[in-house]
């Protein structure tokens, strides 16, 4: 990443959803009960090792070779954890849903969406400034 700002959008998306993974927890009872805790952390999770991988990616390719290798990963990881959990191996879960590959995607896309637009802007602006 050539501008920091890029860098610290990041890292404050991955601490909210930290926390926001806490305070929700698998005892949350309020609005949209069934999707918060179904789906919500499944959109949000690849959305989030999207946007992390791309601070170490890009140190070492070009921004569109690394928007297309963090996207496939994210989805192909999640894709095998479904399929584990498919076959009975509890690996960061234990119930398959095929909706969950759905919202691993969706995530992926709200990822490169938060990239094209918002990081995006920040990067070209460490372009006009020199770095």
């Amino acid at each position: 990443m050539k501008n920091k700002k890029s860098t610290y959008t990041i890292v404050a998306i991955s601490i909210f959803i930290g926390l926001l993974h806490f305070v929700i927890g698998p005892d949350y009872q309020g609005i949209f009960k069934h999707f918060v805790r179904g789906y919500l952390i499944d959109i949000l999770l690849p959305m989030n090792l999207y946007l992390l991988l791309q601070i170490s990616l890009r140190k070492n390719t070009s921004v569109n070779k690394a928007r297309i290798t963090g996207a496939t990963s994210t989805v192909a990881f999640g894709t095998m954890v479904e399929i584990l959990q498919f076959y009975k191996i509890e690996f960061l879960g234990r119930t398959f849903d095929p909706w969950d590959l759905f919202m691993y995607a969706i995530g992926v896309g709200l990822g490169i969406a938060i990239d094209l637009t918002i990081i995006d802007k920040f990067e070209k602006q460490g372009e006009k400034n020199g770095g």
